[in-house]
C-alpha cells in the first residue's frame, strides 16, 4: 500500500514539473504564427526560415524578443536590419574577428543562407526595443555622456555620435541602433575600437602549443577607429552609460 502510494506521489510531482515545463515553453510565440511551422535547432538545415532560427537558435543567447538577459551579449530588438545583415554575413565569411565572433558567432552564423540571414534580420529589427532601468537619473557619467552623444569633443577629434547613429540613438541604415544597448557590451566594443591593435586571441581549436593567432578586424568599422581612438577610458564610460537608458 506505501508503495502504491510513493508511486502515485511521484506520478503527480511528474505531472506538476511537466505542466510548469509547458507553461514556461508557453511564453515563447507559438511557431505556428511564423511563416513556416518547421521547428528546429539544427543550424543547416535550408527550409528552416530565419524565423524560426530566430526563436529557436538566437533566442537562447538574444531573447526571443532580442532582449538579451546578460550585459555581454547585445540586444537585437529593433536593430536596423542593414546592420544585422551585413555584421551576419561577415560572421559567415570570418571577415569580422574579434574574440566573441571568433568563439561563438563564427560557428553559429556559418551555415546560414542568405534568405535566412534576411528572415533574421528582419525578425530582430522589428521587435520592440525595451528601456533600460539600471541607471540614477543623477549619476554624473549620464550628463558626461549626454555631451559626448550630442556635440562630441572637437578638441580630441572624437565627432558626435549622433551624426551617424541618429539623434536618438536609434541607428541609420548600415549604422546600428545603440539606444537602450548593455552598457557592459558597449564599453567592451569602444574598448576593441580604441586599441584594434592589441586584440589578438587564440581562435577556437587552437591550443597552447599550436595556437592559431587571428587579429582583429572589421571591415566595416574603419571610420570608428579613427573616431574613437582618442577616447579616454572614462568618456568611454560615460557615453556607454548615457545610451543605455535612451
Amino acid at each position: 500500500m506505501k508503495m502504491l502510494l510513493k508511486m502515485r506521489y511521484i506520478a503527480i510531482l511528474l505531472s506538476l514539473a511537466t505542466l510548469a515545463g509547458c507553461t514556461y515553453f508557453n511564453k515563447i510565440p507559438p511557431v505556428s504564427t511564423l511563416e513556416n511551422p518547421t521547428r528546429s535547432r539544427t543550424l543547416g538545415d535550408y527550409e528552416v526560415t530565419g524565423n524560426v532560427v530566430a526563436v529557436q537558435v538566437c533566442a537562447a543567447c538574444h531573447g526571443v524578443n532580442g532582449q538579451s538577459k546578460s550585459p555581454m551579449i547585445p540586444n537585437l530588438a529593433g536593430q536596423q536590419k542593414d546592420y544585422l545583415v551585413n555584421q551576419l554575413q561577415n560572421y559567415r565569411d570570418h571577415s569580422r574577428s574579434n574574440e566573441y565572433a571568433v568563439r561563438y558567432m563564427w560557428g553559429m552564423a556559418g551555415p546560414l543562407t542568405n534568405k535566412q540571414i534576411q528572415e533574421l534580420a528582419e525578425y530582430f529589427s522589428k521587435q520592440v526595443p525595451v528601456k533600460s532601468m539600471g541607471m540614477n537619473a543623477s549619476d554624473p557619467k549620464l550628463a558626461r555622456g549626454k555631451e559626448i552623444f550630442e556635440k562630441g569633443i572637437p578638441e580630441q577629434g572624437v565627432i558626435q555620435c549622433n551624426s551617424c547613429h541618429g539623434q536618438t540613438g536609434e541607428g541609420v541604415a548600415t549604422f546600428p541602433r545603440l539606444a537602450g544597448q548593455q552598457t557592459y557590451y558597449l564599453i567592451q566594443q569602444l574598448n576593441v575600437w580604441q586599441h584594434p591593435d592589441q586584440k589578438r586571441f587564440m581562435e577556437v581549436g587552437g591550443n597552447t602549443w599550436a595556437p592559431k593567432t587571428i587579429t582583429f578586424a572589421r571591415p566595416l568599422g574603419v571610420l570608428m577607429q579613427n573616431i574613437v581612438k582618442n577616447l579616454s577610458d572614462e568618456d568611454a564610460k560615460a557615453v556607454a552609460a548615457y545610451l543605455s537608458i535612451l
